[in-house]
């Protein structure tokens, strides 16, 4: 997602039994407009149809920044678990300052990421580790006007724009291989193995250097996997990759390669261990195209929506494009979710002013969101992603009020909660 944020958290949450929230919320819903209306959608109709089944479901939530801002964690796990979240994806933030530069000391070290993944699994809670890289412009105290770095990497409003290698030095070393040093060094203080693999993902949203450089990736995979089994974290530690949603759009990701490039990309994803993506594809798309744009979807039609996106993305992308086989295919994670001010059509967009009665009408999409988000998680028909993570940094994405009161939805948290709480 393009978004002017620091960074933050991402946890993910294993298997929760589906809560009758979305149920309240179908229950809710009035009857449409005739006619559509200029300033606000209409409630979606109640569907007959609209009972979840129940099912587990693994749903998550995120904790991130940069150096110092794992220092409390102990106090954040503690708000994490009094929720029920049992999964938690530790985001470390590093600043991209220049080509294949990568300032380290902007984001935690080993000792104090190893102490936030330590008390996380003392804690009994399932880890991720899933790296972010962040224009310094991002990093709170640095001044563009003051610093002596001309570069186009210090305000580029997206990490999908940097150009970095990943076997660069920086990258390789400082970034992936540091986040397995850290690992083994806990792992040899906790205990010999998780109860479930610590999942890491070698790379989130980096879109352009995918684009351009896929056999980089490959041989990235290749030493992280050398590297894995020279620490003796095989079977402890699981490899995989955080694409952005853009990789679901052809014309913005796979169309842009060549035919050995995405080749290579079908190689990295066949040799991952787990793949995740970072889903923020339209949710109205199941609306009967005679309704959409006059009513809300119902909590039924956001889940039939990422329905869509993930057996789109598997066919169209993955099969067709990339040319994998299904048995191929590494198991599948939502890595991000959320509703930003683009509603529940463009949940991506983060940015833009709005009135006092549009974010009325946009607390209510998002509430919605995580509603059809809880719905599709219960469903077994057509859902094949094994876990989610809600994103929870800046305004409308912050549902429980973490970062600023301001920016809580009371109605999308309380059914977050209520599916915990199951």
């Amino acid at each position: 997602m393009i978004r002017s944020r620091q960074i933050l958290v991402l946890v993910t949450i294993p298997w929760l039994l589906v809560a009758p929230a979305a149920d309240a919320a179908d229950a809710a819903e009035g009857v449409p407009a005739p006619a559509p209306v200029s300033t606000a959608l209409a409630p979606a109709p109640v569907l007959a149809s609209a009972s979840p089944t129940t099912a587990l479901i693994p749903l998550g939530i995120s904790y991130g920044g940069w150096r110092g801002e794992f220092r409390d964690a102990t106090k954040k796990l503690d708000t994490f678990k009094a929720i029920g979240f049992p999964m938690v994806a530790f985001v470390p933030t590093y600043a991209y300052v220049g080509l294949n530069r990568i300032d380290l000391t902007s984001g935690p070290d080993g000792t104090e990421l190893g102490g936030a993944v330590e008390a996380a699994l003392r804690g009994g809670f399932q880890v991720v580790i899933k790296p972010h890289l962040d224009p310094p412009v991002y990093h709170g105290g640095f001044d563009p006007f003051r610093s002596d770095n001309a570069s186009w990497r210090v305000a580029c409003p997206w990490r999908g724009f940097f150009d970095v290698d990943p076997m660069s030095d920086d990258y390789r070393n400082g970034v992936v291989f540091g986040a397995l040093r850290m690992l083994q060094e806990v792992l040899g203080r906790v205990y010999a193995a998780p109860a479930k693999p610590i999942r890491l993902e070698l790379g989130v949203e980096l879109m352009n250097s995918m684009v351009y450089g896929p056999e980089r990736w490959v041989e990235l995979l290749a030493a992280a996997k050398k590297e894995r089994r020279r620490l003796g974290l095989d079977g402890k530690v699981i490899l995989s990759h955080n694409f952005t949603h853009h990789l679901e759009i052809p014309d913005d990701y796979v169309g842009r390669m060549t035919a050995a490039g995405r080749k290579a990309l079908a190689r990295y994803i066949r040799g991952l261990d787990a793949l995740s993506l970072s889903q923020y594809m339209d949710l109205t798309v199941a609306v009967p195209e005679n309704a959409r744009g006059r009513r809300l979807p119902t909590v039924d039609e956001v889940a039939d929506a990422l329905v869509t996106a993930e057996k789109s993305f598997r066919h169209d992308i993955l099969e067709t494009a990339l040319g994998l086989r299904a048995k191929e295919i590494p198991p599948l994670h939502i890595g991000e979710f959320g509703v930003g001010r683009g509603g529940l059509k463009h949940p991506n967009l983060w940015s833009g002013d709005a009135t006092a009665a549009q974010e009325k009408e946009l607390a209510v999409e998002i509430a919605r969101g995580h509603e059809g988000l809880l719905r599709y998680l219960a469903r077994t028909d057509g859902r094949t992603a094994q876990s989610a993570l809600l994103w929870v940094t800046g305004a409308h994405y912050d549902i429980f009020g973490w970062e600023s009161p301001k920016y809580a939805n009371p109605e999308a948290a309380a059914a977050i909660r209520a599916a915990l709480r199951h």
